[in-house]
């Protein structure tokens, strides 16, 4: 029997992923094959190329967070936005394309962080990964792959495959692709394509790895909890609780599937800066994870 791991997106949420892992591992659960959107490719492509949960844990816990920040306009610029912004909606300023980027967030420094990542040596054997992307101007899902293509019997349509190098540099670049999300990262062109967030199209990508031939799957949701407690105060609250319903819906039909096995851990009040909520994120995908090892050996023993 091949297990199957499906990661969501859910910005620095994401950091529960490693306690799910944690918890797998003590198990004696182990992933044959992994995906991974938006913030769960990072974890995903860091698992996948060899890396345990403890040194995970230690990379989550040293995070560098703001530093890798790199903004793709300065303050003035900043400023001017906001001050012709009002015009603009009110039909009295037309070129706002001049003082906007199409991602407040170039994206460089992070992607320079991850392929440093995949430089260090494996702690265990690497096993196959799945990242979702989305073409801007196609709409299709694009998925990266190291070799494992679709089954013809679980085919989904407006989605294409594309194989991953096992460069650390390119690899960087898909995972990257993945967590930009739309207007505060820069899209990423990679192979004349514009991409942007994989969890736009595919939150949860545990049909991809039906696909590549996973006879259990199990999907760790970062959405659900999120959901019904989430705190709105600032603008920055505003965006991301609407980014959050817009995933909502698909990635509820998806856990609907009874094929695969949900969990969700317990996430509250976590954004997108949250660094210091980075452990308490990790211990929250631990503790759903152990309450929920009962019915999922039930699962995987069906």
């Amino acid at each position: 029997m091949k297990i199957g791991l499906a990661l969501s997106g859910g910005t620095l949420r994401g950091a529960a992923h490693i306690g799910v892992l944690d918890v797998l591992h003590e198990a004696g659960i182990k992933p044959d094959m992994i995906a991974g959107s938006s913030a769960g490719s990072i974890i995903a492509s860091l698992y996948a190329h060899g890396l345990s949960p403890h040194t995970l844990q230690m990379i989550a816990t040293s995070f560098p967070g703001r530093k890798l920040v790199d903004w793709s306009t300065n303050a003035w610029g900043a400023l001017r936005f906001v001050g012709v912004l009002p015009l603009y909606l009110f039909g009295w300023y037309k070129d706002l394309a001049r003082l906007v980027p199409n991602g407040f967030i170039r994206g460089t420094n992070f992607e320079r962080y991850l392929s440093q990542l995949y430089t260090l040596a494996p702690t265990h054997k690497p096993i196959p990964l799945l990242v979702t992307t989305v073409d801007l101007y196609t709409t299709e899902a694009v998925v990266f792959t190291d070799g494992y293509l679709p089954r013809s019997e679980y085919a989904v349509s407006s989605t294409v495959f594309h194989e991953m190098k096992s460069d650390p540099q390119f690899k960087a670049a898909c995972v990257r692709a993945s967590c930009s999300m739309p207007g505060v990262f820069t899209p990423r062109k990679i192979n004349d394509r514009i991409l942007i967030d994989g969890a736009i199209r595919t939150n949860i990508p545990a049909d991809l790895l039906f696909q590549a031939g996973c006879d259990r799957v199990i999907v760790v949701d970062l959405l659900r909890s999120e959901m019904s407690h989430g705190t709105v105060r600032t603008f920055f609250d505003v965006f991301m609780r609407s980014w959050d319903i817009l995933v909502s819906e698909l990635t509820a039909m998806q856990l609907q599937d009874d094929k695969l096995f949900a969990i969700s851990p317990a996430i509250t009040d976590v954004g997108w800066t949250s660094f210091d909520k980075i452990e308490y994120c990790i211990q929250a995908g631990r503790d759903a994870t152990r309450e929920a090892l009962p019915k999922l050996r039930e699962y995987l023993q069906s």
